[in-house]
C-alpha cells in the first residue's frame, strides 16, 4: 500500500509534451500528473510543445518559424511556472531539444533555487552523447536529479560519469488483464508511432512472410506519425492483405485490442524502455522484438520474449512462424512475461519519486508507524533540501 502523500500541496511543476501528438513523453507526462495529483501533490504541467495562439497560428505551416515561436511561447511561460513550485519535473531527450528546453529550464531552476529533476529519454542518448558530451554533462550536472526509465540509458551516462537512478515508466498494469490463450493465431499487432526511429516497414516485410504460410494472418498497427502514408502505400504496392491501420487510440481501448490478438511484434531499431511491450507482456501476448537499445534489458530471449537482430524482417518472421508452431513456447513466454510485468507498480515508482524529489516524510497508514512526521515537517523536507 502507498502511503498517503501529506495534505500540505508540494508543488510539482511537469515540463514535458502533451497530446498532441501522442508520444511516449507526452503519454507518461499525463500518467505522471494524474498519479501525483491522486497522491495529494498540487501539479501544473507546463508544456514544450504550447498551442500557438490565434494570432500566430499562421507560423505552424512553416517548419523553421513554427520552433521558434514554439520555442519562444515556451521560454515565456517558464519562469512563472517554476515560481510556484518546490518542484520541477522535466522530461528530456536528445538534440535541439536538450538545447532549446532543456538548458534555459535548468539556469532558471538554479536561479529560482527549486529542485530541478531530469528525467531523461530516448534511445539515441549513444550517439548524443558520443558527439555533444562534452557540453551535455556540465549541464545535467547541475540538475539536483538525473531519473532515467532503464539500465540501458543508466550505462549510457554512467560511461560519462554521471549517476543516474531508474524510476520506471509508469505503466497500468491492472488496466492490461492477463489472458490465458487456448491457442495462438496469427494475429499479430503492434503498438508504436509510425516514425523511421520504430521501422515499421521492417515488420511489413515480416508479415509478408508469415502470411504466406499462414493466409489467414491479421496485422494490426496502432499509432501515428509521419511514415504512415509510406507504409500505407507499400501495403498496396504489395498487395499485403490483413493489415489494418488503427490510428491513434485511446489508452483505454488498448486492453480490449490486446485481447482480441496473440502476438506481439517490434521491430525498431533504437529504443530505451518502451512501454508497449510491458502492456502486451500484462495482456498475455508473447513478444518478439529487435534487440534495440535497452529492451535486452526488459526482455531475455526464449524466457519472457524472442529477440532479434536489428532490420531482420526474415529472422523476425521465423520468430514469429515458431511462436506460431510451438504453444508449449508462447505459453511459457506468455506467463514469463506477465510475471516480469508486475515489477512495474506504481507503488516502487512513487517511491522512487519521492526520493529524487527530496521528500522523505509522509503520514502514516495502516500499515506505517503511527509516530510519523508531521505535516510541517514534510513541508520543510522540501524547502530545506530547495534551499541548498
Amino acid at each position: 500500500m502507498v502511503p498517503a502523500l501529506a495534505r500540505r500541496a508540494v508543488r510539482v511543476c511537469i515540463v514535458a509534451p502533451v497530446p498532441p501528438p501522442y508520444g511516449g513523453m507526452s503519454i507518461q507526462a499525463q500518467k505522471l500528473a494524474t498519479r501525483l495529483s491522486s497522491e495529494g501533490f498540487e501539479v501544473t504541467v507546463l508544456s514544450t510543445n504550447p498551442v500557438f495562439p490565434r494570432r500566430l497560428r499562421f507560423s505552424e505551416r512553416v517548419p523553421g518559424l513554427r520552433t521558434v515561436v514554439r520555442t519562444s511561447l515556451y521560454l515565456r511561460s517558464l519562469p512563472g511556472e517554476m515560481a510556484r513550485s518546490d518542484v520541477v519535473h522535466h522530461m528530456t531527450v536528445c538534440g535541439t531539444y536538450f538545447f532549446a528546453l532543456t538548458v534555459p529550464l535548468i539556469f532558471w531552476g538554479k536561479a529560482r533555487r527549486k529542485r530541478v529533476v531530469l528525467n531523461y529519454r530516448g534511445g539515441r542518448a549513444p550517439a548524443f552523447l558520443k558527439s555533444w558530451s562534452w557540453i551535455v554533462m556540465p549541464f545535467m550536472r547541475m540538475a539536483d536529479a538525473v531519473i532515467v526509465p532503464s539500465e540501458f540509458l543508466q550505462r549510457t551516462f554512467r560511461e560519462y560519469g554521471l549517476s543516474t537512478e531508474i524510476v520506471s515508466n509508469i505503466i497500468d498494469t491492472d488496466a492490461f488483464p492477463y489472458r490465458l490463450r487456448k491457442s495462438f493465431r496469427p494475429n499479430l499487432i503492434v503498438t508504436r508511432h509510425l516514425e523511421p526511429l520504430y521501422n515499421l516497414e521492417c515488420t511489413l516485410r515480416a508479415f509478408r512472410i508469415v502470411k504466406e504460410q499462414f493466409s489467414d494472418a491479421e496485422l494490426s498497427i496502432v499509432g501515428t506519425g509521419s511514415e504512415e502514408q509510406r507504409l500505407r502505400r507499400l501495403c498496396a504496392e504489395w498487395k499485403l492483405e490483413g493489415v489494418t491501420f488503427h490510428g491513434h487510440l485511446a489508452p483505454a481501448k488498448l486492453p480490449a485490442l490486446y485481447a482480441a490478438h496473440d502476438i506481439f511484434v517490434n521491430s525498431s531499431n533504437a529504443d530505451n524502455f518502451p512501454g508497449a511491450l510491458v502492456e502486451a507482456a500484462c495482456s498475455g501476448l508473447p513478444i518478439v522484438t529487435t534487440r534495440a537499445g535497452g529492451i535486452p534489458d526488459m526482455i531475455r530471449d526464449h524466457e519472457n520474449g524472442i529477440l532479434v537482430k536489428l532490420n531482420d524482417h526474415e529472422k523476425l518472421a521465423a520468430a514469429v512462424v515458431e511462436v506460431l508452431e510451438d504453444f508449449e513456447l508462447a505459453q511459457r513466454l506468455a506467463e514469463t512475461a506477465r510475471s516480469w510485468a508486475e515489477q512495474f507498480s506504481w507503488n516502487a515508482t512513487f517511491i522512487a519519486l519521492l526520493r529524487n524529489y527530496a521528500i522523505t516524510t509522509v503520514i502514516a497508514s495502516d500499515d506505517m508507524r503511527s509516530d510519523a512526521p508531521s505535516l510541517q515537517q514534510n513541508q520543510k523536507a522540501v524547502h530545506s533540501r530547495n534551499s541548498h
